[in-house]
């Protein structure tokens, strides 16, 4: 039989492997005997090397997700604190407001009751957007007391208007000085002048045909003067705002104080 030399024997390359295997290992046997300084082996310290950036990593990354971690529930417990505040905060203000409101409603009851006897307090629950300056509607009817041609005031006892039908037990119709039906008895209180001052459905009234024998200056008051068997004298109602002078008369344009005022709340003066 021929000999071949590929077999029962190892190749280079595998004796070449074996033997780096075997110097490896010797390697490691000898560093595993080799003392160093700190008392470790050099194979302890060549482990250690290898293995402490990879703890020093590790270490860092714990570190870190702890401290996001704690930020994150601090935070949260921070914005759960806030969201009671803002609702406390809230709740507050809805009192505060309250308590004003009711501290309002008492001031218009001490200061009516300075001048009328028998009155009611009022809300506007409706304006005619078409004619805002014609009528409203407010919450007080029958039941309450309210009859025809009962005079209603702003919170400054400053004159609206008159309760006018329909009136039902529980709302009722005022109709506004500045309305274009009716007119009101009034004074130029400077003067005494008197005339009749009739609405448009716009935020003036106006005298018609007033007589221009005494002077009218603007922004002087204009106050009711009882002839119109309605409305009580010395009302205020507002001030002169523009002037048209005639030979013999003189127009005179008013603008009513409640109309740069918030239409809220009303006082209705009850016929004894």
């Amino acid at each position: 039989m021929r000999y071949n030399p590929g077999q029962g024997e190892l190749s280079t390359e595998k004796k070449s492997a074996v033997l780096v295997l075997i110097l490896f290992v010797n390697l490691i046997l000898i560093s595993s005997q080799i003392i160093l300084k700190n008392r470790q082996s050099l194979l302890q310290a060549a482990i250690a090397n290898m293995v402490m950036p990879l703890q020093i990593t590790f270490q860092k990354s714990s570190d870190f997700v702890s401290a996001e971690l704690d930020r994150y529930f601090f935070l949260r417990n921070i914005f759960k604190k806030y969201q009671l505040l803002k609702k406390q905060y809230l709740d507050l203000r809805i009192q505060v407001y309250a308590l004003k409101s009711e501290l309002r409603d008492l001031n218009v009851f001490a200061r009516v009751k300075k001048n009328f006897n028998k009155f009611v307090l009022a809300t506007v629950v409706s304006v005619d957007v078409n004619f805002p300056f014609a009528q409203v509607m407010i919450d007080q009817g029958m039941r309450a007391g309210l009859a025809e041609n009962d005079v209603v005031l702003n919170t400054d006892a400053e004159l609206v208007g008159k309760i006018i039908k329909p009136l039902t037990a529980f709302s009722a119709q005022v109709r506004l000085i500045t309305s274009s039906i009716g007119g009101t008895g009034a004074y130029i209180e400077n003067n005494m002048l008197e005339g009749l001052l009739k609405g448009d459905n716009r935020a003036e009234c106006s005298f018609q045909y007033l007589l221009a024998n005494k002077a009218v200056r603007l922004g002087d008051t204009v106050i009711t003067s009882g002839t119109d068997l309605i409305y009580p004298n010395y009302l205020p109602i507002g001030r002169v705002i523009k002037i048209d002078k005639d030979y013999l008369t003189q127009r005179i344009q008013v603008r009513p104080f409640f109309v740069d005022k918030p239409l809220k709340k009303l006082v209705v003066l009850l016929h004894e």
